[in-house]
């Protein structure tokens, strides 16, 4: 079994709500069988934008999750299926006072996916607030192992995004690995990967970034 991380974030603030909802904008990564998946009753109570997106941000977090181990992998979200949808025991509320930081997501009213992309099947698990969209993956059901957390931010700008995201996830890296000097350079893949001085250190991580929200996951070690 691989060891590797994945995740997504969507700032709601900012998706147009008319375009999503169009057939042919939609159908450009959800596939007909997926959007059978929203006539299940337990999800009367998810507007479809965010059903949507919820796909969306299911694709991306396990292309991160596959795109570790085969760095020419190319980002065709059609070709990564959500087969089930589980959604929460209750309506999920307002969400979380940010910013989050924990490990798993046992307290969370989390939407639960099972995805297949070719020949393997993943596992995602998504926060809905009235904010944002947030999906980890995994290759396996249990997150337990998983830490996870979600900031807003003040500025929506690309490279003010990167630069909170990676100083987020350092300061909680630098408590969980009891290392020095960490910092985040991308490989010839896209990859994040974690240093220690000139070491690189032996631990997967995901960034995500999205609107006025940064998010990472990483496995505990």
């Amino acid at each position: 079994m691989i060891e590797s991380a994945g995740n997504d974030i969507i700032d709601l603030a900012t998706i147009n709500i008319q375009r999503t909802t169009q057939k042919r904008f939609y159908t450009k990564f959800i596939t007909g069988t997926e959007t059978l998946l929203y006539s299940n009753p337990n999800l009367a109570n998810l507007p479809f934008e965010h059903f949507v997106w919820l796909l969306w941000s299911a694709k991306e977090s396990v292309y991160k999750f596959v795109q570790r181990h085969q760095s020419g992998l190319v980002f065709s979200p059609s070709k990564i299926i959500i087969t089930q949808i589980i959604p929460p025991a209750s309506t999920p509320g307002a969400g979380t006072v940010l910013p989050v930081e924990t490990l798993g997501f046992g307290n969370q009213q989390t939407y639960n996916m099972t995805v297949v992309f070719g020949a393997d099947v993943f596992y995602t698990s998504s926060i809905i607030t009235t904010g944002y969209i947030h999906t980890a993956a995994n290759n396996h059901q249990s997150f337990d192992r998983v830490h996870w957390g979600v900031r807003q931010v003040a500025q929506s700008d690309a490279a003010f995004q990167s630069l909170q995201v990676r100083k987020f996830i350092l300061d909680k890296l630098a408590l969980v690995t009891h290392k020095n000097n960490l910092n985040i350079v991308k490989n010839s893949g896209g990859c994040p990967i974690l240093f220690s001085g000139a070491e690189e250190i032996n631990q997967p991580l995901s960034l995500a970034h999205h609107g006025h929200y940064v998010a990472y996951v990483f496995p505990e070690k």
